[in-house]
């Protein structure tokens, strides 16, 4: 081999060797872990990020009372259905002075629970309330809810109420009508308007002596008995004896008019749901 030909051979060796190691030094360059720059990482912080919350706004809307349902609801009838609306401490007061039927203004929104809470209630100027021609009356036996449909029925005492279709209703005797079962009209409810002049004294010593006739006389509270709209009861006696107990209750409505109520509850299998329903019905009488 010539002193040329050596020559060229050990310039191309070379150049092939600098040329691996230009691209050995790329592909490490290349797979060097980069580092994240502050902007970058704030950018993937605010890309996981929950979306803000949306506010649960009000509603407002106009409607029909229908009455309370429990302690704690009511029932209001607007935009073509039955709204069951939890109650506040601020509206209790408002709400324990409408009559059933009225035509009321509402504000309403959704707790964290699901629940449509009631925060605000008036009633709509209006000469007359609505009467609704049937109702849904709801009432616990042993500790199930029952629900009922009830419809409007009307006395010739000038009085109303709203009655499931378990029990019927007819004139007893003069300034007396008859609620009873239809299936054992044993179980009944005498209903009586009280005139302004009545005596409570009077009417408490003759409920006494009726009662005492079957038992041992007691007073019990009508909130606990028969539910909220029992809860300012004049009088709420009961007495019983073996597989029979009675009840007299003197009730003031909200007009002012006051309503006696002797109730027969004979033992029976469908007592327990009776008794229920009486209160139910009864928690709806209100004066034309």
């Amino acid at each position: 081999m010539t002193k040329k030909t050596w020559l060229t051979s050990y310039i191309l060796a070379l150049a092939v060797i600098l040329s691996a190691c230009s691209s050995e030094g790329e592909e490490l360059k290349s797979n060097a872990p980069v580092e994240k720059t502050g902007e970058s990482a704030q950018q993937q912080k605010d890309q996981k990020s929950e979306p803000p919350t949306e506010e649960i706004t009000s509603i407002e809307e106009e409607g029909i009372y229908v009455g309370q349902v429990d302690s704690n609801s009511i029932e209001v009838q607007a935009g073509g259905e039955t709204l069951v609306l939890r109650l506040t401490d601020d509206v209790r007061e408002t709400v324990a002075g409408l009559e059933d039927g009225a035509k009321v203004s509402i504000v309403y929104k959704k707790n964290e629970n699901e629940q449509w809470v009631l925060e605000n209630i008036t009633a709509a100027d209006s000469d007359t309330n609505e009467k609704l021609t049937t109702k849904l009356l709801q009432f616990m036996v042993n500790d199930s809810m029952i629900e009922k449909e009830a419809s409007l029925t009307e006395s010739e005492q000038d009085y109303y109420f709203y009655k499931v279709e378990d029990f019927e209703f007819t004139a007893e005797e003069p300034r007396k009508d008859l609620l009873f079962a239809s299936a054992f009209a044993e179980t009944f409810v005498r209903i009586e308007p009280l005139s302004p002049d009545a005596s409570l004294d009077d009417l408490k010593k003759w409920a006494n002596e009726e009662l005492s006739a079957i038992g041992k006389v007691k007073e019990v509270d009508g909130s606990e008995t028969a539910g909220p709209a029992f809860k300012n009861t004049s009088l709420f006696l009961t007495a019983s004896k073996d597989s029979f107990k009675k009840y007299i209750v003197i009730q003031e409505l909200k007009s002012g008019d006051m309503m006696k109520y002797t109730i027969n509850l004979p033992q029976h299998e469908k007592s327990v749901e009776w008794e229920q329903a009486v209160w139910a019905m009864l928690a709806t009488l209100q004066k034309n």
